[in-house]
């Protein structure tokens, strides 16, 4: 998953009109939401919810803030699938975030009932 680097790269391309940063958008968010919909998440089943990120690191070379920045593409892959109605405050009882290194590289996501 793109870090915040590689956001902000995509988002000073194109002349920084974000052109980059609306494709990266659209592929993670709609890679999170295929992958919520495969593990058979329940539509409407949440209402507000607590996520808890494990970040799994090849190297550990990025930045713990920097690799947390992929937690947009989460959340709005998460509406995008309708496990949530939205992503906004009501919706959003925060976030936990952990890191290791490992392969596969990636990211595991707890989702906590916080109703």
């Amino acid at each position: 998953m793109p870090g915040m680097n590689e956001i902000v790269a995509a988002a000073k391309g194109c002349g920084g009109k974000g052109y980059g940063y609306s494709t990266l958008k659209k592929a993670w968010t709609k890679k999170v939401a295929l992958h919520a919909l495969a593990a058979r998440i329940p539509k409407g089943q949440y209402t507000r919810v607590r996520l808890h990120f494990t970040w799994i690191e090849r190297d550990g070379a990025r930045d713990p803030d920097n690799v947390e920045a992929g937690q947009k593409f989460v959340w709005d892959g998460l509406v995008q699938a309708k496990v949530l109605p939205n992503d906004k405050r009501a919706n959003n009882a925060g976030t936990t975030h952990t890191h290791r290194i490992g392969i596969p590289a990636g990211v595991e996501v707890e989702i906590e009932d916080a109703s």
